[in-house]
C-alpha cells in the first residue's frame, strides 16, 4: 500500500474519517505545549490524512519514509512542505513548536526503535515544545481483531479484510494481514 498502491491510498482510509482524530491531536498539541503552536512537524505522515485537517491550523512539514505515499499526500495538501525521511534518523537541522506522530510508530517494533523516534522528535522540538505519539495499540490495549471497508473512487474501487493478530503474546509484535480487491484504473 505504502508503494505501488499509494494512489488507492483514500480509497482505504478517507481523509474524512480523519477529522475527529486530527481535532484532537491539534488540541491535545496546544494544550501541552508550553508555546504557542504556530508550526508542526509529522513523522510517518503517509498520505496525509490527519494534515488535510491540521493545515488549517498550523504549518506543517510532512516527513516519510515511502517517496510515493508523500506525492500523494502532496496532492492533498499542497501547501504543506513534504520531505523523505524515516523518523529513526531524519536530521533537518530545524525545531517546531510540535512534533506529531500518529500510526506509523506501530511500525518500529523494537524498543531502540522508539527511543530513536521519540529522539528525532525531541532534537526537532523548540523549548517547551509538545510532542504527541498516537499508535493504534500499544501491549496492554492490543485486542484481536478483524476489519472491513474500502471505498468507491473515480473510476476505481477498493475493498479490503484486515485480520490483526498476535502469534506470541509474550513478545512486542502483532500480525496484521491485509487483503485488498481492486476495481477499475489503468493500471489494474
Amino acid at each position: 500500500m505504502y508503494g505501488d498502491l499509494a494512489e488507492w491510498f483514500h480509497l482505504l482510509t478517507p481523509p474524512e474519517e480523519y477529522v475527529e482524530e486530527a481535532a484532537f491531536a491539534s488540541r491535545i498539541l496546544r494544550s501541552f505545549s508550553a508555546r504557542s503552536v504556530r508550526t508542526v512537524l509529522e513523522l510517518g505522515s503517509g498520505g496525509g490524512n490527519n494534515a488535510s485537517d491540521m493545515k488549517a491550523e498550523f504549518g506543517l512539514t510532512l516527513v516519510d519514509l515511502s517517496p510515493s505515499m508523500l506525492e500523494f499526500s502532496r496532492g492533498l495538501n499542497p501547501e504543506c512542505e513534504h520531505l523523505i525521511g524515516d523518523m529513526r534518523t531524519v536530521r533537518l537541522g530545524r525545531r517546531f513548536d510540535a512534533v506529531f506522530v500518529h500510526d506509523a510508530v506501530v511500525y518500529l517494533t523494537a524498543a531502540e526503535e522508539l527511543r530513536a523516534a521519540m529522539e528525532t522528535a525531541f532534537v526537532h522540538l523548540e523549548p517547551g515544545g509538545a510532542a504527541l505519539f498516537v499508535p493504534d495499540c500499544v501491549k496492554e490495549t492490543f485486542r484481536p481483531a478483524t476489519d472491513h471497508g474500502g471505498q468507491d473512487g473515480e473510476g476505481r474501487s477498493l475493498r479490503y479484510l484486515e485480520w490483526s493478530w498476535d502469534p506470541d503474546p509474550e513478545d512486542t509484535e502483532y500480525l496484521t494481514d491485509y487483503a485488498f480487491l481492486l476495481r477499475g484504473g489503468d493500471d489494474v
